[in-house]
């Protein structure tokens, strides 16, 4: 079993906690937005006590640890945070945020957040992001969370269809983000 963060890790103007049924229609929202749609995967479930089951179970089984980004102030859905545990050691981060948080810093701060609590709670060597050479929003944000370049993976992602070249991005405990 993985752990949530204890306490809740707080950034500026959020705090990351665990994605709770009253956040679903927020998150259908965000994953229906035109310019996320097509980078956020569908939720794992047709209803908000579902999304918790599902997420709740990869956490139990050690596979995921799964947060929303929260507003301080009212609790309100701003976006979500993710950390996928595959290879032994190993973290996949993934992050997403609502337009109306975008352009705050709010992403890059919960991106930076979440990668200081993997590395040291989860005791995690590596972490990394994949993201489509096309989504620029995207890699600029990894960069800007402390993520270097490591290479590109041609034709890897199957999105809508297409064969997307995609670019590996790393963050070691040692670097600075």
């Amino acid at each position: 079993m993985l752990p949530y963060p204890d306490p809740l890790l707080a950034g500026t103007t959020f705090v990351l906690r665990p994605f709770r049924a009253d956040d679903f229609d927020a998150a259908v929202e965000f994953g229906n937005d035109e310019s996320t749609a097509r980078w956020v995967p569908a939720l794992p479930a047709a209803d908000g006590a579902g999304a918790v089951e599902f997420f709740d179970a990869c956490r139990d089984a050690g596979e995921m640890v799964h947060l929303v980004i929260a507003d301080r102030a009212g609790d309100s859905y701003l976006g979500e945070v993710t950390v996928v545990l595959g290879e032994p050691g190993v973290g996949e981060l993934g992050c997403g945020v609502v337009p109306a948080a975008r352009g705050r810093g709010v992403a890059t701060e919960a991106f930076r957040l979440l990668a200081a609590w993997a590395f040291d709670t989860l005791g995690l060597g590596r972490l990394q992001v994949f993201v489509a050479l096309v989504n620029t929003p995207a890699l600029r944000l990894a960069e800007r969370a402390g993520f270097r370049h490591e290479g590109l993976l041609r034709a890897y992602w199957e999105n809508d269809g297409a064969r997307l070249d995609t670019v590996v991005l790393s963050r070691l405990p040692g670097d600075e983000g």
